[in-house]
């Protein structure tokens, strides 16, 4: 099963322009803080444009599954700075994508309908006027709109009974992520314990999905719980380490490797300077994000970077600006195993043992095994 997205990156980019637009005089906390989101579990949130922190905050939201939040940010936040016009015609079609209408009546406390909607005008010419995207939108029909003026209605409401600008750390059982179906609650809730014991962080998706499999397979709890203590040591700031990939097809491909004549990333039989890679720690070190540096090239370009518009994978000259797929989120998901999350849209770092090439894979499973990679420190 995989992860649901709410939002596609047209939406994601038409919401990054609106909050650009916005220009509200607010901090990067206090927009966190309104849509219900602990800043200090955002390892972006210092240190990149607000482009940059508007698209990795809308893909976080988008791949964790925090529809609340996504719908605080579309009707609370920017609703209430366009609410007339082309762009609330816009909003109101990614209100409805989102169901906010059905998200803020499962949360009202009288689950009333309002009696009065706000009179939001539909676009004349029902083009979307960022023209990067005209290609992606489809013309809005009636029922699509009135949904999104419904919803925003309901959850504006809602939002203005309930507001609290300073949410509560979540519990394993309020975890962003969405409990897997095909795993027992017992399970996944053991799983969760272990990681905010050993790592002081929730389990992603992929952790849970693959050490319940293993519990449920008879694996021991102080196993599981020991190979995570160990896994995370070796992730360490400033430690050297050679990652092999741990793809089905044994064609003797498997160490990740940069070739020095272009600096292209592949995967190498043997290793060398050009298969080792020092672990720079990016914000929290309970986050488990990091960057990789290559230790075989001492000029140029030198950090791995997953290139999310083309799933390829290269090497970037720094962590700054626009390389933000330079940081990569650590899934612990066996005994020295990880996958590499660069927390785009198709975003796991993929090795390909048949022919030797990375890339990025939407997700971990089905035929993706190159997508797990086993941690060899130096």
């Amino acid at each position: 099963m995989s992860t649901q997205f709410f939002l596609e990156e047209s939406d994601i980019e038409t919401l990054i322009n609106l909050l650009l637009r916005s220009q509200q005089s607010r901090t990067r906390e206090a927009l966190c803080f309104s849509i219900g989101i602990d800043p200090k579990r955002l390892s972006f949130i210092r240190d990149c444009s607000d482009s940059d922190f508007f698209l990795l905050l809308i893909r976080y939201l988008n791949e964790i599954g925090e529809q609340e939040a996504l719908c605080k940010l579309c009707c609370k936040e920017l609703f209430l700075v366009f609410p007339h016009g082309k762009y609330a015609t816009i909003l109101s079609e990614i209100a409805a994508k989102l169901n906010c209408n059905q998200k803020s009546s499962q949360n009202s406390p009288n689950n009333k309908q309002p009696s009065v909607l706000p009179s939001i005008p539909a676009s004349r010419s029902g083009v979307n006027p960022f023209h990067q995207l005209a290609k992606n939108k489809l013309i809005m029909g009636s029922a699509i709109f009135i949904i999104g003026l419904t919803g925003f209605s309901l959850y504006h409401q809602n939002s203005n009974s309930s507001n609290n600008p300073h949410p509560t750390k979540p519990s394993v059982s309020q975890t962003p992520n969405p409990i897997p179906t095909d795993f027992s609650e017992e399970s996944v809730n053991k799983i969760n314990s272990i990681y905010q014991e050993v790592l002081g962080r929730e389990a992603t998706i992929s952790e849970i999905r693959a050490n319940v499999k293993f519990l449920e397979n008879g694996v021991q709890l102080n196993s599981i719980r020991a190979w995570i203590a160990k896994t995370s040591s070796l992730l360490r700031e400033g430690n050297v380490i050679s990652l092999e990939c741990q793809g089905h097809d044994h064609t003797g491909f498997k160490w990740l490797d940069v070739r020095i004549k272009d600096g292209t990333v592949s995967l190498a039989p043997d290793t060398d300077a050009q298969t080792k890679w020092k672990v720079h720690v990016i914000g929290d070190v309970r986050d488990g994000v990091v960057a990789l540096e290559n230790q075989g090239k001492t000029d140029g370009p030198r950090w791995l970077d997953g290139v999310t518009y083309n799933n390829s994978v290269n090497l970037a000259p720094n962590t700054e600006g626009h390389y933000t797929g330079t940081k990569w989120r650590i899934n612990i998901i066996g005994d020295g195993v990880v996958a590499l999350d660069n927390q785009g849209k198709s975003k796991w770092l993929n090795g390909v043992t048949k022919n030797g090439s990375v890339n990025l894979a939407p997700n971990t499973e089905g035929g993706n095994t190159g997508t797990k990679w086993r941690i060899i420190k130096q």
